[in-house]
């Protein structure tokens, strides 16, 4: 407002309008104006309105009619002063002698020493500028055009054409549009001539080039010769009779191509490779057919080095070897099936007598649990293979009950107050039973504890729920077992007596050899690029199997992260999202699996990010041998 009103009050403005400048206005004069302006307020009811009333009192009253105010008065003076000497520097910067470096320094003047002027003024003296230095770089811009009609139609020439190509883009933003259009033209139809000229010359025996390296090679000097002017038809037309020459050379190679990549070890892979698909476009048949050869190779020796590393490890431990090796009995023909189980390893360890193996503690609820689930099933299923003092299977239930009901009779509350020891039906060897009964007197004997450090644990509830995953991963390894082994098997009897040695914590009966599940966490993890998606999709899919609410969606792993260990040789940990469905419909969840020695070791929900829940053993020792490899 105050911009508006000084250049209003000015020489240029006002003196016209009211035939005498501001400054000699008499007092008389300015008390009348001012007059007509607060009556002009008053009759048109501004004066009830609170934003007229502030614009009126602090802007019209205070600033632009303030009686002479001298202050006032020489603002006015300044803005005349501005507008006279930015005409007489607007018709200097129209004279020839004037240099654009000048003209530059008058355009960054007009945002700083004349911006209180008007901004239509501001903007038509920032055009006749514009104008003056158009004139000054269209000059420039007639001598690059000149320099690029004298070269020579030969690829020496590109140098120079692409330096002056260079200085005339460089002037093209302040040139005129006229000129502008002007250079392009010319730039181009120079081009073109020159360039036609030089691709023709450079591809004249191209086509009796036999050799792909050459070929490579002459791709890679076109392209660093003409880069300049890469979007030119003729340069385009080249680089495309040069794919042609590869394309076409490799077809006439491909048996020895084939050969050369089934042959190629992993010093040499990369170079095959760069040699036969680069520069050829994806979507080229050629790259097609020789991608997928060389995808294969690349398969067949990261196995290779797999299995070298693997055998590498296998001798760092011959010491652990020849101990399993001649400690303990042949296994002979017996045969123990754990595939898919989801407590495979322990199994197989128990069965096998290598107890040194076993984390999982006799005197723990889930051993009891394990111990509990085979004597039942053993019983329900195999009940021949009992011997003769078999007995049977008791089970606590409710002797009376405590009901407690309200005014109208209606049952409030319900409790048992009285056990009695009944039996199940269900027989069991005496010793397994007898190994059963102490664990379970040992863990009554700690119940007090073990509910205490139930309710203080902070993760008592995702341990509370982990015993529910944990028993219907049971139920469905016990559902599978006798179906896997045979009640009057060997390896079940073997089994049996290692379980109770296990219980009893006595020595056990040693198969020799090593167990697959050993071996893979000595191998470690697999080599190459993995397929984590699958993976995981396989580890919730069989893990979800013992949820007891929720239902996995199959196949819904997304956003997978691999996070590997400070040398970059193992993987640490995957963390992923995956939808399931439940009572609040489809959601989406988060989920972590850690490793170990290169192999799945704990899986984390971020429901319960505390609570590890093991993966099946039966994937974890299918990743370990490489087969979730791409």
């Amino acid at each position: 407002m105050q911009k508006l009103a000084t250049n209003y009050f000015s020489k240029a403005y006002f003196e016209p309008y009211s035939g005498k400048a501001y400054e000699q206005l008499s007092q008389k004069a300015l008390v009348k104006d001012f007059r007509k302006i607060q009556a002009c307020f008053a009759k048109g009811n501004y004066r009830n309105d609170p934003h007229f009333n502030w614009v009126f009192q602090n802007i019209i009253y205070n600033n632009y009619l303030a009686y002479g105010n001298p202050n006032f008065i020489k603002q006015i003076a300044t803005v005349d002063t501005k507008r006279d000497q930015l005409k007489n520097e607007l018709d200097t910067a129209s004279e020839k002698g004037i240099s654009k470096s000048e003209l530059l320094k008058l355009k960054k003047s007009l945002t700083s020493e004349y911006a209180i002027l008007l901004d239509s003024e501001l903007k038509q003296a920032n055009e006749k500028i514009d104008a003056a230095i158009a004139i000054k770089v269209d000059t420039q811009l007639d001598e690059v055009i000149s320099s690029i009609d004298k070269l020579n139609n030969e690829k020496k020439s590109l140098t120079k054409l692409t330096l002056l190509k260079q200085q005339g883009q460089q002037l093209l933003p302040e040139a005129s549009q006229g000129k502008q259009v002007e250079f392009q033209s010319r730039l181009e139809m120079k081009a073109s001539i020159l360039l036609k000229n030089a691709v023709d010359s450079d591809l004249s025996s191209v086509d009796q080039n036999s050799d792909i390296s050459q070929i490579n090679q002459k791709i890679l000097d076109f392209k660093n010769d003409y880069n300049a002017f890469s979007g030119n038809n003729e340069v385009k037309k080249g680089e495309e009779k040069l794919l042609s020459r590869k394309e076409r050379l490799i077809e006439t190679q491909l048996k020895t191509i084939e050969d050369r990549i089934a042959q190629a070890d992993s010093n040499n892979f990369q170079r095959l490779e760069n040699e036969y698909l680069g520069y050829l476009p994806i979507q080229s048949i050629q790259y097609q057919k020789l991608n997928g050869l060389l995808v294969s190779r690349k398969k067949e020796l990261v196995e290779k080095q797999r299995l070298a590393k693997q055998q590498e490890k296998l001798t760092k431990s011959q010491d652990r070897i020849t101990y399993l090796n001649t400690n303990g009995k042949d296994e002979g023909t017996m045969q123990f099936r754990t595939l898919g189980l989801n407590n495979a390893a322990f199994f197989d360890y128990i069965y096998r007598g290598h107890f040194e193996n076993i984390e999982l503690d006799v005197n723990s609820s889930h051993f009891l649990m394990i111990l509990s689930g085979y004597l039942n099933t053993f019983g329900s299923l195999c009940p021949e293979q009992l011997p003769e003092d078999k007995v049977e299977i008791m089970t606590q239930e409710c002797s009376r009950e405590n009901v407690t009901t309200n005014g109208w009779g209606v049952e409030v509350d319900r409790y048992c107050i009285a056990w009695r020891t009944v039996g199940t039906g269900i027989y069991a060897d005496p010793k397994l039973y007898a190994a059963k009964m102490r664990l379970v007197a040992k863990q009554d004997q700690n119940a007090l504890r073990t509910v205490i450090d139930m309710y203080t644990n902070p993760n008592a509830m995702g341990n509370s729920v982990d015993q529910i995953h944990k028993a219907k991963a049971l139920q469905t390894d016990m559902a599978n077992f006798f179906t896997l082994n045979g009640c009057d098997s060997k390896s079940v009897e073997q089994f049996a007596t290692n379980l109770l040695a296990y219980a009893n914590q006595k020595p056990p009966a040693r198969l020799k050899g090593m167990s697959v599940y050993e071996k893979i966490k000595i191998l470690g993890g697999p080599a190459g690029d993995q397929n984590y998606s699958k993976l995981l999709n396989d580890i919730l899919g069989n893990q979800s199997k013992t949820w007891a609410m929720n239902r996995y969606v199959p196949n819904s792993i997304s956003n997978v992260r691999e996070f590997k260990s400070s040398d970059k040789t193992q993987t640490v940990s995957l963390t992923a999202n995956y939808n399931f469905s439940g009572l609040l419909g489809k959601q989406t969840g988060a989920v972590t699996v850690k490793f170990k020695d290169g192999l799945p070791d704990c899986i984390y929900f971020s429901d319960f990010p505390e609570n590890c829940k093991k993966p099946n053993g039966a994937l974890v020792a299918k990743y370990g041998l490489g087969q979730y490899g791409k």
